[in-house]
């Protein structure tokens, strides 16, 4: 028997120590916490991608009353990328959450952004932003240690 330790890796900055580009991208989703519909839980998130060509696409959490239709805000942004934005890479991801430290992504989203990122053939940056820390990291492997991605299944 081995024992497997797995570790991860976060910078935490303030929102004045970001470059401007993150600045904005933080702002833009902050700014879309106002599309998000959360009148059952009262737990509003916000998603902000930058595509390679610096377009800004915004997501916001949707909720019905029926739960398991629910959407949340980082698979409303991957699906507005997909449809709207074919052929178009994603470079950034902010995802902002009104509470003091930065939450993760549910793992529903960690493997949709897996997907995406064996898509693109690149891992993304990640912001995930609280109202005054902001953690950043690099490959959604970061929160996903184990992931797979159809690139495994043709192998």
């Amino acid at each position: 028997m081995n024992k497997i330790e797995i570790q991860i890796e976060l910078t935490q900055y303030l929102f004045e120590e970001l470059s401007v580009d993150d600045k904005e991208l933080i702002l833009a989703s902050k700014n879309a916490l106002k599309l998000s519909h959360s009148p059952y839980s009262k737990f509003k998130v916000s998603c902000a991608i930058r595509l390679d060509n610096g377009q800004i696409v915004l997501g916001a959490n949707q909720e019905n009353a029926s739960y398991p239709m629910c959407l949340c805000a980082e698979g409303t942004a991957l699906a507005a990328v997909a449809s709207q934005y074919h052929g178009r890479t994603i470079e950034k991801v902010a995802i902002h959450v009104p509470i003091d430290t930065p939450a993760s992504p549910c793992g529903f989203c960690r493997q949709s952004f897996k997907e995406y990122e064996t898509r693109m053939h690149k891992k993304f940056d990640y912001l995930l932003a609280g109202n005054t820390d902001i953690y950043c990291f690099q490959g959604i492997d970061t929160l996903l240690p184990l992931a797979f991605s159809s690139a495994d299944l043709n192998s």
